[in-house]
């Protein structure tokens, strides 16, 4: 089996359970809005939807035409995408959402901040505005990423791989890479120091505070660790010369690009009980009683 293959097949293993887990605790989440009454939650489930979009344009768009031959069953289906669907905003996306991804993790590392900082001032402010940040994050990008537009993108049939490649042969991919990788850092950088005053902060708060707030911080601090490896393998690639470690790096770059985005929910269901608890009368399993009285609102 060559890589390609095995990291599609590792790609569906755990990325459609990852999905079906995202869209679960989604529902749980709005469901439930009274319980999950944080500014955390609401940024939680604009993440994820970004998320979900990420892994599945890469996954359309980079993994399975990586697997497809010129006589396979999805051939056709790749032969002719360029003619339903704009494969330069599909291009696009690829780069674009590396924006918005890193975006959201310093966002969401900032609102931890903040709302330890003091809650009764910020907390209402993110449940107010939340909305208008994700757009800004969602949109600005484009001031950088609308240079894929001026290309064209075509989905090729490379023979001599005997697979389909997303490509625009004519697009200098170093004036996307200019801008976003110096971003990429500069976003890296304020998260770490978004949570380490986050971690300063947490030491001076009661017992019970501390105990809600050091799962949220945990879920942020794991998010960030995907997001700075993402940073350094991302450098080595754009300013180092071809060697063999960057051919041995690159086989886990997928494996990277996919947790950042699918990392999220598996940790709000390790740290949350009370997501754990609603996610089995959701799914009809038994419920200690008991436990369940405990959870009280915006507890984790």
């Amino acid at each position: 089996m060559s890589s390609a293959s095995i990291t599609v097949t590792l790609s569906i293993l755990y990325g459609f359970p990852s999905l079906f887990l995202y869209i679960l605790t989604i529902i749980i989440v709005l469901k439930n809005k009274k319980k999950f009454d944080s500014s955390f939650f609401n940024l939680y489930v604009f993440d994820g939807f970004m998320n979900m979009f990420t892994y599945l344009n890469v996954f359309f768009a980079g993994r399975i035409p990586s697997v497809t031959c010129d006589t396979c069953v999805l051939a056709p289906v790749y032969r002719n995408v360029g003619r339903f669907i704009s494969l330069n905003f599909v291009l696009a996306m690829i780069y674009h959402m590396a924006y918005v991804q890193y975006s959201i993790t310093t966002l969401v590392s900032l609102n931890r901040f903040s709302v330890m900082l003091k809650s009764h001032m910020f907390e209402p402010i993110w449940k107010k505005y939340t909305w208008l940040f994700i757009i800004l994050i969602y949109f600005l990008p484009f001031l950088n990423t609308k240079t894929v537009f001026r290309y064209e993108a075509e989905m090729k049939y490379i023979k001599d791989l005997s697979r389909y490649s997303l490509v625009s042969p004519d697009m200098n991919v170093s004036l996307i890479f200019s801008i976003s990788i110096p971003f990429m850092i500069l976003a890296m950088s304020l998260t770490i120091l978004f949570n380490i005053a986050s971690v300063v902060f947490l030491h001076g708060m009661s017992i019970q505070r501390k105990q809600t707030e050091s799962k949220f911080l945990f879920i942020t601090i794991i998010t960030c660790g995907f997001q700075l490896v993402g940073t350094i393998m991302s450098v080595c690639f754009v300013y180092l010369e071809p060697s063999d470690f960057l051919e041995k790096l690159a086989l886990i770059v997928p494996f990277m690009s996919d947790g950042l985005s699918l990392i999220q929910p598996w940790l709000l269901l390790g740290f949350s009980s009370a997501i754990r608890m609603e996610m089995k009368k959701t799914l009809g399993w038994e419920v200690n009683k008991r436990k369940v009285s405990q959870v009280q609102s915006v507890t984790i």
